[in-house]
């Protein structure tokens, strides 16, 4: 029996592919998410994978339906996107405030990491790593400047993800953050924010 710690990681682990996956669109909506067939998929028993689904319904892009069990949440419709978009922004405008004076050194080199991740990934037009490096870069300032704030926040912006076409027009997802970091590493709360607004739409 896995330790506590290690089961811990490995929920992370298979909770990250999964909602990759959601991110893309490899799963329908109202699809139903079997125990046993991502246990089989990811090599494990069916406890991580439970503890994984348990997570993603709390964030909201799974959803547990009694007598039909977990499966994928339905799209949000336009409206309904608006105010996640609008409750995204905020939440995030002010993390990128308390981030910015609090960021160290190693903090903007690991972003300036994930801005190339997510760079690589438009130049070879993945989606699924675009939807991935995208979240990554946001959820690094999100989650260093509040991480009680973080869980939140994520099952936001997967559920903005979910339903967005703008992520393949690469070219300008690669401005666009390239601007945010840049403001970011310059320390301008204003800038950063503003450009902030100009990306999540």
């Amino acid at each position: 029996m896995k330790s506590f710690p290690q089961r811990q990681a490995y929920r992370e682990s298979i909770s990250n592919v999964i909602r990759r996956d959601l991110m893309s669109g490899k799963f329908k909506c109202d699809e139903p998410m079997r125990e046993q067939k991502l246990a089989a998929r990811f090599g494990t028993s069916r406890g991580p994978v439970r503890d994984a689904l348990m997570q993603l319904t709390q964030e909201g892009v799974l959803e547990y339906q009694p007598n039909k069990g977990v499966r994928v949440s339905s799209l949000l419709t336009d409206e309904e996107r608006d105010v996640v978009v609008a409750m995204r922004l905020e939440l995030e405008k002010y993390c990128i405030q308390k981030f910015i004076p609090i960021a160290t050194k190693e903090d903007f080199k690991n972003i300036s990491v994930l801005l190339e991740r997510l760079k690589n990934a438009c130049e070879v037009a993945s989606l699924p790593e675009v939807a991935e490096s995208d979240l990554a870069l946001h959820r690094y300032w999100v989650a260093q400047a509040s991480p009680h704030l973080e869980s939140t926040w994520l099952g936001l912006s997967v559920r903005m993800i979910m339903k967005y076409s703008r992520l393949e027009n690469y070219d300008q997802a690669i401005e666009e953050h390239s601007r945010i970091v840049e403001a970011l590493l310059g320390r301008n709360i204003d800038k950063a924010i503003y450009y902030l607004g100009e990306n999540i739409l």
